[in-house]
């Protein structure tokens, strides 16, 4: 099978079968987190699949020009969820040191269930904002990537008629 086929086919999978398989079955919330895991997993590989056959056709400046964009905005996005993420810890190791002055049992407890729900938090801010950026990024990037397919895949046969 050639290798612009395969891109095709494994590009039209991953849009056609992650909606439905995924609503079409009723699971638990650990399944579920695997099946979503996979379906990422399915559109990262025909990213990948895609990124190589655009690549490999030389692509154009303002291609290479976006796909540096691309990368720029999400680093910056990954940075900043990096410095949301130190700021966090740094409050609450702050609060951590407060807890010296308590003097009674009752509000050691109640400071140390404070610094305990607060990095509970913490954490799930920042699990969330990385998968949400991943998401994004992935179904984000598939959509430019198509786009760019089609058009490559357009010029080319514009070419040879």
């Amino acid at each position: 099978m050639p290798l612009a086929a395969f891109v095709q086919t494994a590009l039209t999978a991953t849009e056609q079968l992650p909606a439905p398989a995924v609503a079409a079955t009723p699971v638990g919330a650990p399944l579920r987190r695997t099946v979503l895991v996979g379906e990422i997993a399915t559109r990262s590989a025909a990213n990948a699949v895609g990124t190589a056959q655009l690549l490999s056709e030389g692509p154009d400046s303002d291609t290479i020009g976006e796909l540096y964009e691309m990368q720029g905005a999400f680093v910056k996005q990954l940075w900043k969820i990096d410095q949301d993420w130190r700021a966090g810890l740094m409050r609450i190791y702050e609060g951590s040191l407060s807890l010296r002055k308590a003097n009674t049992l009752s509000k050691v407890i109640e400071q140390d269930f404070n610094l305990i729900g607060q990095y509970g938090d913490l954490a799930t801010n920042y699990m969330t904002s990385v998968a949400t950026l991943v998401e994004n990024t992935n179904v984000g990037y598939s959509y430019w990537l198509s786009k760019k397919i089609k058009a490559a895949q357009a010029a080319k046969a514009a070419a040879a008629s």
